[in-house]
């Protein structure tokens, strides 16, 4: 029976030439998306490498004292010998305050495995195509009553079709993980792998007392054990709905939705497997973001609790009797004699729920209240407790409490200001603005909280990841994206997830966590009035 359901879902069902053809689609994939790294180091590469290569490992006194004489000697230059060894010695500056437990590397390739923990589309697309047929199938084809009526076709059929589905799914998602290896260690390396992890400054909170290598293989087992929670789970909508397009939305949304709601933190510890599915999270540590307290003191703002060893272990063991637990359903329901849950209601449900949250994202809106003139003075704005201004010539942005008078800073950048500041929004909780930097660069919208002023990255056209692959991205700005980006942005309007921004004498509307936007209105040089008004645009020329 075994190798009947491994055939029946490797060849019958196309399961094993759909593996290929993922496969291929995520290392052209992962090729594409480069590796994470800096300007200074994409421009330096070959000197920063040399200095890497000359002083990577344990801090020791002989390096220090090699690299404070470089000091004197690469911050007299004027190319980039100075760049890459200044890169460096921030590098040093943080491993010597722990050297027991920092060494240093180049954090390049790691980074690029260890701290992103966004949806790998490719794979769950993969595992719904692999899993989704072997119960609905039998369903829809009316197979599974004449299976069931068999000596060997109910308890061990279905324990034997879970085995295979898990087993397979564990497989593939190993595979995936081996594939963006490879592309990463190619590219950029992979060396350091028996360096302690809060040698990556990224983990410098960690509180595990691992090697690198050892909590990318936490990660990759975490993934494998959601993949596997997620083909069991799958086999019981599977049984439950019967059909095929209602199990694969309800796939998608147990997958999806975790990542959209409650920050990244939640999905850790919510029962569902896209917290393994993402794994890096439960070893990164308490990560926070530079802030300030009401006298502009400096304070850490946590953006990242955290997860324990132990929390960690309490959550596997939950996990774990929760894969216990729907084994049992599986294998209870496909037994008896129940009748499957009517679809319609429930793939409505599911469809609403879905189309709710791809259309107005999980951000708070009021459509109903905000109002906001495209062609008024975008360098002022005011709410009910300040009264805020752009200096343009600054590049500076001064808020003013209308209850004190006191003047507050909120540009107030210990690392420096960069792009130039083109207008500003301001609403009940923060101001936001708009920066941008050389033609081609795109443009960011900044966050700045009136609660505890810190600043945050809230809306970015340009790319995280300014990698290349060999050379082969080294990208230049095309002709269409030059001709696009036409200008800085003039005013703009923050709506939930939305944002409207004129550029170039076109009004734009774009969603901010696909970056997916649209022309509102193509001209707006003839406009006489242009504004947001409660949810919609009224224009007149």
């Amino acid at each position: 029976m075994l190798q009947v359901e491994l055939k029946k879902i490797l060849f019958h069902h196309k399961g094993l030439l759909l593996l290929l053809i993922a496969l291929a689609a995520y290392a052209v994939f992962c090729i594409g998306s480069g590796y994470d790294s800096s300007y200074v180091i994409d421009r330096n590469e070959d000197t920063y490498l040399t200095y890497m290569d000359r002083w990577q490992g344990e801090v020791t006194e002989e390096k220090a004292q090699e690299m404070e004489t470089e000091y004197a000697e690469a911050t007299r230059s004027d190319d980039g010998r100075k760049a890459a060894f200044l890169t460096i010695y921030n590098q040093y500056y943080y491993a010597k305050e722990d050297p027991a437990h920092r060494f240093l590397m180049d954090e390049r390739g790691w980074d690029t495995l260890l701290t992103h923990d966004g949806v790998n589309v490719i794979l769950l697309l993969f595992l719904l195509a692999l899993c989704v047929p072997v119960f609905c199938g039998e369903y829809q084809c009316g197979m599974a009553q004449i299976l069931r009526s068999c000596r060997n076709g109910r308890g061990r059929l279905a324990g034997i079709k879970l085995g295979v589905m898990a087993a397979l799914a564990v497989l593939a998602t190993a595979l995936f993980q081996l594939v963006q290896f490879v592309v990463v260690s190619l590219s950029v390396g992979l060396d350091g792998a028996s360096y302690p992890l809060q040698s990556l400054s990224f983990f410098e909170n960690s509180p595990y007392l691992i090697s690198v290598g050892q909590a990318y293989g936490i990660v990759v087992l975490s993934r494998c054990l959601g993949a596997a929670w997620l083909a069991i789970l799958i086999a019981l909508l599977s049984i439950l709905f019967r059909q095929t397009v209602l199990t694969t939305f309800s796939g998608i949304a147990v997958s999806i939705l975790p990542h959209l709601i409650g920050g990244s933190f939640l999905k850790y510890v919510l029962p569902l497997p896209a917290g393994l599915l993402a794994g890096t999270g439960y070893v990164w540590g308490t990560l926070t973001e530079v802030g300030y307290d009401e006298d502009w003191n400096l304070i850490d703002i946590v953006t990242f609790p955290g997860i324990t060893p132990e929390q960690f272990g309490f959550l596997a063991i939950l996990f774990l009797a929760i894969v216990c637990l729907l084994i049992w359903l599986c294998l209870r329901f496909y037994i008896g004699r129940r009748k499957a849950i009517s679809a319609r209601p429930v793939l409505t449900v599911v469809l609403i729920l879905c189309m709710t949250v791809s259309l107005t994202g999980c951000g708070h809106s009021n459509s109903s209240e905000i109002t906001h003139d495209f062609l008024a003075d975008a360098s002022e704005g005011e709410n009910s407790a300040y009264t805020v201004e752009l200096d343009m010539v600054e590049n500076t942005i001064t808020a003013t409490s209308k209850a004190t008078g006191e003047a507050i800073l909120l540009t107030r950048n210990p690392f420096g200001q960069s792009g130039s500041i083109s207008s500003i929004y301001v609403d009940e909780d923060a101001c936001y603005y708009a920066s941008s930097g050389e033609v081609g660069d795109g443009f960011q919208i900044y966050r700045i909280d009136f609660k505890d002023f810190s600043t945050r990255l809230y809306f970015s056209t340009g790319s995280d990841n300014t990698a290349t692959f060999w050379g082969l991205l080294d990208h230049e700005p095309t002709v269409d994206e030059l001709l696009a980006d036409v200008g800085s942005i003039t005013s703009f309007v923050v709506d939930g997830n939305y944002i409207y921004y004129l550029q170039g004498g076109r009004l734009y509307k774009v969603f901010r966590w696909t970056g997916y936007e649209i022309v509102v209105v193509s001209d707006t040089t003839q406009m006489h009035n242009l504004e947001y008004c409660k949810g919609k645009i009224i224009c007149d020329t």
